[in-house]
């Protein structure tokens, strides 16, 4: 089981994103929808610690990381721009 778990959480991180784009904006508040995204990446964050060791885990910590890095690197230099 805990060989399908890496797969399951880049399905739970599209089905997040997917779900947010198509069902959610503009029809829940902003609390909400960040709950509803909150809850989506850190349960595929979860899936993908505890599964199997290997390549499909270290590509999808390595997915993750790039995309944290890459929301701070973006939110500060939008920052920076607007002060």
């Amino acid at each position: 089981m805990r060989n399908y778990l890496g797969f399951a959480s880049i399905t739970i991180f599209i089905l997040t994103f997917l779900s947010m784009q198509i069902f959610v904006i503009g029809k829940v508040s902003g609390a909400t929808g960040s709950a509803i995204l909150m809850f989506g990446v850190g349960l595929s964050i979860l899936l993908a610690l505890f599964s199997q060791k290997g390549r499909m885990k270290t590509i999808v910590l390595s997915l993750y990381g790039v995309l944290i890095v890459g929301f701070v690197t973006i939110s500060i230099l939008f920052g920076v721009a607007h002060m």
